[in-house]
């Protein structure tokens, strides 16, 4: 067992390095790659996944935002990241390997790994961002649907676009930090369970009134500069919430794990 003693970035890069190490991992990252499925679609002669609508109303950003919406109902890269949080968490506590960090603190071990699972995502939404825009310029923007521009010249569009992005952003962070909670306590299976519920829960959020203001991903229209950044500070202040309780709640646990 290498010697741990480091500094936090040290700690943080052994786990990353070591969780994505992983077959699991690898294939973690390519699906970021989802967005060229919508190449093969467009090709053959048939009418799953495709894309349509008004003549140059399709803008980069608004593809990627689409792109984001799938793969978020899709949850498997979400699912992928709950079966990471297992592997860090409870089954290091359950096969006796948490024995290997008895001399870092609880807090630094615990952080370290929220930062290596946080830093897999980042690069998963970053290939996803590119892969995105590589099929969007390299391909769709030769459709009369497609403006062939990465903004549309209605700000409206433009925001309602940058809002939902990041409302996409928060719930899926706020299922991290709630799946980090339950690894706690739950095996693998019902951790993976209890995150896609959740995720389910959010999604359905803007569909039910009364209820949609409770999660982040519900507030996706602006009409003035105003208005969009008064939403993104609702957005993100929900956000903190919810990821604040998950977080003390998860590393009060944690502290509490025997070894």
């Amino acid at each position: 067992m290498m010697n741990l003693k480091g500094s936090d970035k040290m700690l943080t890069k052994h786990i990353f390095c070591n969780i994505s190490s992983r077959n699991s991992a690898l294939i973690f990252y390519l699906i970021a790659l989802y967005p060229f499925l919508y190449l093969i679609t467009l090709i053959l002669p048939t009418n799953f996944m495709q894309i349509d609508g008004e003549t140059n109303g399709l803008t980069g950003l608004d593809f990627y935002y689409g792109i984001l919406v799938a793969q978020s109902q899709f949850a498997v890269p979400l699912m992928l990241v709950t079966y990471f949080i297992s592997v860090l968490f409870y089954e290091e506590y359950e096969s006796g390997r948490l024995i290997f960090y008895k001399d870092i603190s609880r807090t630094y071990l615990y952080n370290s790994k929220l930062a290596a699972l946080l830093s897999m995502y980042a690069i998963y939404y970053i290939l996803l961002f590119i892969s995105s825009q590589a099929l969007y310029f390299g391909y769709i923007s030769q459709f009369d649907y497609a403006s062939g521009k990465f903004l549309s010249p209605s700000i409206d569009i433009n925001y309602s676009d940058i809002l939902g992005i990041i409302g996409v952003y928060s719930i899926t962070l706020i299922a991290i930090f709630f799946g980090i909670m339950l690894s706690m306590k739950l095996s693998t299976g019902f951790n993976i369970l209890g995150v896609i519920i959740l995720l389910m829960i959010m999604s359905a959020a803007p569909l039910i009134n009364g209820f949609k203001y409770f999660f982040p991903n519900s507030y996706e229209e602006a009409n003035n500069i105003n208005e969009f950044i008064i939403k993104i500070v609702i957005i993100l202040l929900i956000t903190i919430i919810y990821c604040g309780i998950c977080y003390l709640a998860g590393l009060k646990m944690f502290k509490r794990l025997e070894y």
